[in-house]
This record gives structure tokens, sequence and C-alpha cells, in this order.
């Protein structure tokens, strides 16, 4: 192997998976010994909320499909926050700042062609 190629660009697939299988570990060790309750519904926070903030950093750090994935790392972050603050806010509240936030990505990116 040459110098110039000892480390290799991260993927997202790798960078997803690992962070896939820590969050479940954690969540697992976190309801094993007692922490929080067991609640099906904050299995999707445990998943899909630090999946969502890693595919977000990816977006932003990489250039490659930025727009795709940051559209989809702010979908699972506000998935995972009405999963996790369901009982305090309602999730449509969530869904619609969500949506905003998402034609103003959209709207930034047209413009941005556009020129």
């Amino acid at each position: 192997m040459s110098g110039n190629r000892r480390f290799r660009k991260l993927e997202y697939a790798v960078g997803a998976f690992a962070v896939l299988v820590s969050s479940i570990g954690v969540a697992f060790t976190v309801y094993s010994i007692g922490v929080l309750a067991f609640d099906i519904v904050d299995t999707v926070f445990w998943v899909l909320g630090l999946l969502g903030v890693c595919t977000a950093l990816y977006a932003l750090w990489f250039k490659r499909g930025r727009l795709f994935y940051l559209c989809w790392g702010l979908i699972m972050i506000a998935l995972a926050l009405s999963s996790a603050i369901y009982p305090l806010v309602h999730p449509l509240t969530i869904v619609g700042v969500l949506l905003v936030i998402l034609v103003f990505i959209g709207f930034s990116a047209y413009r941005g062609r556009i020129r």
C-alpha cells in the first residue's frame, strides 16, 4: 500500500453503520441497568436520533450529495425528537417546523443553481 493511499475517505455507510450499532448498544445498556424504563416509542429516538445527527454532519462535512443527506438527516432528527418529546410537544409542531426548514433549504439550493 502506498503512503498516499494510507487513509481512505470515510463513506457514509461505514459511519452510519457504526453509529447505528453503537446507539443500539447504548440503548440496550441503558434499558438493562434500569436507567430508563423501556418504552417502544423511545427506541425510535435511540435509532434515528444519532443516525440523523450523523447524516446531517456528513452532509455538512462532505460535498457529495449535500442536499440529499442534509434533508434526510433533518427528517430523522425530527422523527427522533417527536418520539422523544411527544408528551411535551405535539408531533405535528415538529413536522411543521421541519417542513419550513426543508422548504428553506430547497429554496436556497434552487437559488444557488440558478446563479
